[in-house]
């Protein structure tokens, strides 16, 4: 339809092919950070910090729904990463992934995530400090988590993630 897509241009005068309003079921542009130590990924939980509202536009009612599982260090586009306070790190390029989804929150109404995804590696020895927006921060195997462990639908950004690395390295996750 004329004004729905499928490309990312927001704009009442966008031309027929973009946006011009929000699908019904929303859209989110994130930055998904994947901090790597050997076949470990340090993941996060959630405290109920307002601090959230400003690296993440969590309020209250999300942090405490989703404080209860493990996510990836991730955020709203903005300028900064500020969800770490880790230096020294070595980024990758993004690389960028989509998923066009009907959520649990919103039956019959359709959702586009787009992930800007970063692999990082910290400074040999560099430990991880939790800041005080985390109840916890810890290093996982991805490969032996349950989905139920995972907060916010994380468990299909890891595997996204997973599946993109065994392909690039020719070997099974």
């Amino acid at each position: 339809m004329v004004g729905e897509g499928p490309f990312l241009w927001l704009s009442p005068s966008a031309p027929p092919a973009g946006f011009r309003r929000l699908l019904h079921g929303g859209m989110c542009l994130s930055v998904v950070l994947f901090v790597r130590r050997g076949k470990r990924i340090l993941l996060g939980r959630y405290a109920d910090d307002p601090a959230w509202e400003v690296l993440a536009g969590l309020d209250p009612e999300w942090r405490r729904l989703h404080g209860r599982g493990w996510t990836i260090p991730a955020t709203q586009v903005k300028f900064g990463e500020e969800i770490l306070t880790m230096r020294g790190m070595r980024y990758t390029e993004p690389r960028v992934e989509t998923d066009y989804y009907e959520p649990a929150r919103s039956p019959g109404q359709m959702h586009l995530d787009v992930w800007f995804i970063v692999d990082a590696v910290p400074p040999r020895g560099a430990e991880a400090p939790t800041p005080a927006w985390y109840a916890e921060l810890a290093w996982k195997d991805p490969r032996t988590m349950q989905a139920s462990e995972y907060a916010r639908s994380h468990e299909d950004v890891v595997a996204r993630w997973m599946q993109r690395r065994a392909l690039r390295s020719g070997s099974p996750t």
